[in-house]
């Protein structure tokens, strides 16, 4: 009798075990198959993101397979509002942007080497609509004023601010007669160090990251 009560005690133990065992490999199973992961033709991990951003929006950026073409996407998620939009008709790794953190109350910025190029791009795009406002050279981010400080491809390279609420340009020619007044910009290209400063009522302050901060140049907005 004692004999059949080990014999059953130990039955139960082995099944409790393998019960265990499989429950805790079907859990994993579901948290592996979650998030959506794919490797380019270069060996590039491509995953999803996520990211909550102000006025209560969350953004997700996804690869895909849509209509058997690999995609990158992004959802733009508020309240009820869930919208998906294309971000980039490639599934290259380097064609991919990126968050990093320049978020404005109703717009926001996604970042990028335009496919291995030796510039940064930057792309604004509206939250309400998802469609694209702007692209260019990344310089600077005021995030306090929502100004953008940018290079435009398009027009020979010049340099420009962009309010993100007006959605005016302001072009920035500082003439060559102050850039040689201060030795800190006589020996290299001083207006890729540029920065926003300040803003008053009239006139965007711009400085040098290479120079003294007492050295401002004013443009009228």
């Amino acid at each position: 009798m004692k004999n059949k009560i080990l014999m059953i005690l130990f039955l139960c133990h082995i099944s409790c075990k393998n019960h265990i065992g499989k429950t805790d490999f079907k859990e994993k199973a579901v948290q592996i198959t979650k998030e959506t992961v794919f490797i380019d033709k270069s060996g590039d991990t491509i995953k999803t993101d996520s990211f909550n951003l102000k006025n209560n929006y969350k953004l997700i950026i996804f690869p895909a397979i849509e209509n058997n073409e690999e995609v990158i996407n992004f959802r733009l998620i508020k309240g009820k509002k869930d919208n998906t939009y294309l971000l980039v008709d490639t599934f290259i790794a380097n064609y991919m942007r990126y968050f990093h953190e320049i978020d404005f109350h109703d717009y926001f910025v996604l970042h990028g080497n335009g496919g291995g190029t030796s510039h940064s791009y930057f792309w604004l795009y509206d939250k309400a609509t998802g469609k694209e406002e702007l692209t260019g050279i990344t310089h600077d981010f005021d995030l306090k004023n929502e100004l953008i400080l940018y290079e435009d491809e398009g027009k020979d390279y010049e340099l420009f601010i962009y309010d993100v609420n007006t959605k005016k340009k302001t072009l920035i020619d500082i003439p060559k007669s102050f850039l040689d007044k201060h030795i800190c910009m006589q020996y290299n290209d001083s207006e890729k160090y540029l920065f926003i400063k300040d803003v008053t009522k009239d006139y965007y302050l711009l400085a040098f990251k290479n120079c003294p901060s007492s050295i401002v140049y004013k443009i009228k907005k």
